[in-house]
Parts: C-alpha cells; structure tokens; sequence
C-alpha cells in the first residue's frame, strides 16, 4: 500500500506534535517545577544544573513515556481510510 501525500502529511503530523510537542511541554513543565523549587534562581544567574536538570529530564520522559504512547496512538488509530498495521518479516531459514 502507497500513501498518499495527505495520508503521510496526517502520520508526520501527530509523530511532530504528539513527539515532539509532548516532549516541550514536559521541559516547560520541568522548568516550572524547578523555579518553584528554587526561585531564587530567577534574583541571580543560573547554574548549569538548573539548566539541564529539565532537560534531561524531559528528554527521559519523553523517550520512554510519550514516545511509546505516540507509537501506540499510531497503530491503534485509525487515519480516517486507513490505519497503519505492524508486520514483521519472518527471518530466512537457511536448511
């Protein structure tokens, strides 16, 4: 089966904003927290780890909580005429 330009434009578009818009989301929500936490970073000038705290912690939390719940919205849902389906090739048995 052969997408067509609008079917594929439907798969990047929930891939980029499920994915990718997930994954800013957790890093402002990461942020938040951690001014929360410690707001006087915001009175002086921040450390590194302030700064990477949120985005390592949004990059964990996307790899292994949101990209599995985007890849499982794109096998389980459907596109309108179509849904997309996993199959595996069966491995070549040499006798």
């Amino acid at each position: 089966m052969k997408l067509s330009y609008w079917e594929m434009v439907a798969v990047g578009w929930r891939i980029l904003w499920q994915g990718i818009g997930g994954f800013v989301l957790t890093l402002f929500l990461g942020n938040i927290i951690v001014l929360s936490i410690l707001p006087e970073l915001t009175r002086t000038d921040p450390s590194y780890w302030a700064l990477a705290v949120p985005l390592i912690g949004a990059f964990v939390l996307s790899l292994f909580v949101l990209l599995p719940l985007v890849v499982r919205g794109l096998i389980k849902g459907p596109f309108g005429t179509f849904r997309l389906v996993v199959k595996r090739d069966e491995p070549c048995r040499s006798t």
